[in-house]
């Protein structure tokens, strides 16, 4: 089961973009991942950030069978970069 982990802010408009498309696609191309935003503003958010080693928002990951496949820091993936992983 593969995961996309999004880690943000409220105050960030990058970080709620990067949600924002990575749900539109969810939707219009029907993958199965399971998303989850987590806030860095808030002591659960921070404390997932720490696990996972996140320095920076938007940080946007995408695992598999809790195996990291791959990471963007400090700017959301285009579709084209992350759409190959969700899409089988």
């Amino acid at each position: 089961m593969k995961k996309v982990y999004i880690f943000g802010k409220s105050t960030c408009p990058v970080c709620k973009d990067a949600h924002n498309k990575i749900m539109y696609f969810k939707e219009k191309k029907n993958f199965s991942a399971e998303v989850q935003y987590f806030d860095m503003e808030t002591v659960d958010g921070l404390a997932e950030g720490a696990f996972h080693e996140v320095a920076d928002v938007p940080t946007v990951i995408i695992f598999e069978n809790k195996d990291e496949l791959v990471r963007w820091v400090k700017q959301p993936p285009v579709s084209e970069e992350f759409l190959p992983y969700l899409i089988q």
